[in-house]
């Protein structure tokens, strides 16, 4: 049987955005007890873009998304694969996603996402700089990249928005692609430069090393995965599956995926869905080689240039974190990939795969829980989770120390559903 010694906070969660709770409650002189079943690798702290971005203000709802819903419920696009085995656990999600795909929808969640992702990128310099990474991150922005006028034309609605929230970017010609980023192959009519996004080279390497300076400082790690939360008069209760407990003055939950059946069992019904996502290293064989991740919009994969490699990303395959992996969608990204960047061959063996916590309207849901005082809630980031948990971390500290939070709250409570 598990136990561990009460403490002021109880984490559940150890990926960036429960570390960098947890270390950020530290700072403020609290005990700390993050519960977790390890892994890292299974978690999408490390199998992401890592990407820093300060422009990623949207949600997948955009204006425009439900004349593409018959493709992509028959699995005729790249971007968004169903699985169907799925369909029914991820139905709630998907109803109050549809409700949501108009202008005026996007521009709120924009709205709202501004402030997490102005500070974003600040808040991990600051960070890495105080546990030792700063190696592992570097500020050169990050490409999105058009193959027709018609498809840049379509996107006029975002850049709009970014223009209006200060979110600087450049657009540059496809004549001019050859020398701005000699690494691409494939021809493009224009690109959108964001000039202050940041790239994490090794993202597993980073939570690794938030987890290592949690150590350095105090933090308790219980190696177990959380069955429930109680509540009583004075805390909460983290009870284990296969026995034990951990108790804490307060619970922050920042399980990820996970987070969905941890809040059900507290008799919560929140509209969270896995957003499946696979990546793949491959070696660099190019004269030259990739700056800064790049993403196609015409082929729906992203390229990063990571330690491990040129990591290849594939579009979201909404299903259960349990279901079978379906390889369709990343093959379909390594070969469209192929077209745009000189790769060998793969690095590893098998693509990962794993689960992204997302919500309907594309925001997270970051608060004290609605009928759970003693309960935080730290999750459903969708797609900015490593690029935003820094910024969350801070501000759940601040909100169980009392303190006034750094950015607005308001727009990321649960009672919003």
């Amino acid at each position: 049987m598990i136990a561990a010694p009460a403490s002021d906070v109880a984490v559940i969660g150890g990926g960036i955005v429960g570390l960098a709770t947890a270390l950020a409650c530290r700072a403020r002189g609290l005990g700390v007890t993050v519960v977790d079943p390890g892994g890292i690798r299974n978690a999408a702290s490390y199998g992401n873009a890592g990407v820093i971005s300060r422009g990623s203000l949207f949600s997948m709802a955009s204006p425009g998304l439900r004349a593409k819903l018959p493709r992509y419920a028959l699995n005729r696009e790249a971007a968004v694969r169903v699985d169907y085995g799925s369909l029914l656990a991820v139905m709630p999600w998907l109803l109050a996603f549809v409700r949501r795909c108009d202008e005026a929808s996007w521009r709120a969640t924009a709205a709202a996402l501004d402030p997490l992702c102005s500070a974003a990128y600040d808040e991990h310099w600051r960070i890495a700089g105080m546990i030792g990474a700063r190696d592992l991150i570097q500020r050169r922005g990050w490409v999105k990249l058009y193959r027709s006028e018609a498809a840049f034309a379509a996107s006029a609605l975002e850049r709009d928005i970014l223009g209006h929230h200060k979110v600087a970017f450049e657009v540059i010609d496809g004549a001019e692609l050859p020398q701005f980023e000699p690494a691409l192959t494939r021809r493009f009519a224009r690109a959108v430069w964001h000039t202050e996004t940041g790239a994490v080279s090794d993202p597993g390497g980073l939570v690794h090393a938030y987890e290592a300076a949690a150590r350095q400082q105090g933090v308790e790690f219980v190696g177990a995965r959380a069955r429930t939360v109680v509540e009583g008069d004075e805390g909460a209760r983290v009870l284990l599956e296969g026995g034990g407990e951990v108790e804490a003055r307060t619970v922050v939950i920042a399980a990820g995926a996970h987070s969905h059946a941890l809040t059900r069992t507290m008799g919560y019904r929140l509209p969270l869905a896995a957003e499946r996502g696979y990546h793949r290293h491959f070696a660099p064989t190019g004269s030259h080689a990739l700056t800064r991740p790049i993403n196609d919009t015409g082929g729906a994969y992203v390229i990063a240039p990571m330690k491990a490699g040129l990591r290849v990303l594939s579009g979201v395959e909404l299903a259960t974190p349990d279901a079978a992996p379906n390889h369709a969608q990343i093959g379909l990204a390594e070969q469209q990939a192929r077209g745009t960047v000189a790769m060998g061959e793969a690095v590893e063996g098998e693509a990962w795969h794993g689960s992204r916590p997302s919500t309907p309207d594309g925001l997270p849901v970051i608060g004290r829980a609605p009928r759970h005082r003693h309960v935080v809630f730290a999750f459903g980031h969708g797609h900015i989770g490593l690029s935003t948990g820094p910024t969350t971390g801070k501000v759940v500290a601040e909100i169980i120390a009392g303190e006034a939070t750094s950015i607005p709250t308001a727009p990321f409570a649960a009672e919003r559903f």
